[in-house]
């Protein structure tokens, strides 16, 4: 067999595990989403509000941005769920870089001298500094911790703040993981199915999904390592 196609493969053999383990995750919360959804609810207009501040304060503390935009596709609409990270996402980001570069700039560079990754990234990034930041947050690294080793460097905010949009494609993916397990949960459950909720498609989206983000983050790495940054 041709190697081309055993790495095609290998791809789709981890996509469909992912897609398993999704589908388990959804089973095992699928006692606790009605006591969610209805909490969010009850906050009304302020439910998004609510969710947007939590992330923005959580996420300097290292809680995970993967498990926040998870449960914004469990807790909302797709369209609302994927606006608000959006919004999250950014402002999470200026929070870091403030506190990184004003207040905790001395706790950063002690945290980021014990990992070799980091180590050189300031000498890098000058000379690309908006592209490797961008391709950085393609691939599948901490997003706070990334975050604060950018606002010790030279970079300056608004470019910092642009590139931080490529961090979207993994979150908004999240958040579309959270949405489908909400749905695919009830399917394993045996719950009746709802209106307007096409599974199969729904399934094929979180395959896609996978492969998607797959090749983005294969595709950014070897870039980045071109660029002259080897982390």
């Amino acid at each position: 067999m041709p190697l081309q196609q055993i790495g095609l493969i290998k791809k789709l053999a981890i996509a469909l595990i992912f897609v398993g383990i999704v589908l388990l995750i959804g089973h095992g919360l699928e006692l606790y989403l009605p006591d969610l959804e209805v909490r969010i609810q009850g906050m009304g207009a302020f439910a998004p509000l609510g969710f947007i501040a939590l992330f923005v304060v959580l996420t300097p503390f290292f809680i995970s941005v993967d498990a926040l935009c998870f449960a914004a596709g469990l807790l909302f609409p797709i369209a609302a769920g994927e606006f608000y990270i959006i919004i999250a996402t950014y402002l999470s980001a200026a929070v870091i870089f403030l506190l990184g570069r004003y207040l905790l700039r001395g706790r950063v560079l002690m945290f980021l001298a014990k990992r070799k990754h980091f180590a050189e990234l300031d000498q890098v990034i000058m000379d690309n500094e908006f592209k490797l930041m961008f391709l950085l947050r393609l691939i599948p690294l901490p997003f706070a911790m990334l975050s604060y080793a950018f606002s010790v460097t030279q970079v300056r905010f608004w470019p910092y703040l642009a590139a931080t949009s490529g961090v979207l494609i993994y979150n908004i993916s999240l958040v579309y993981f959270g949405y489908t397990t909400k749905h695919l949960s009830g399917l394993i459950s045996g719950a009746s199915s709802q209106s307007g909720v096409s599974y199969p498609l729904l399934a094929l989206g979180l395959v896609v999904s996978v492969a998607v983000l797959i090749y983005v983050a294969k595709i950014a790495g070897k870039t980045v390592k071109r660029l002259g940054y080897k982390g």
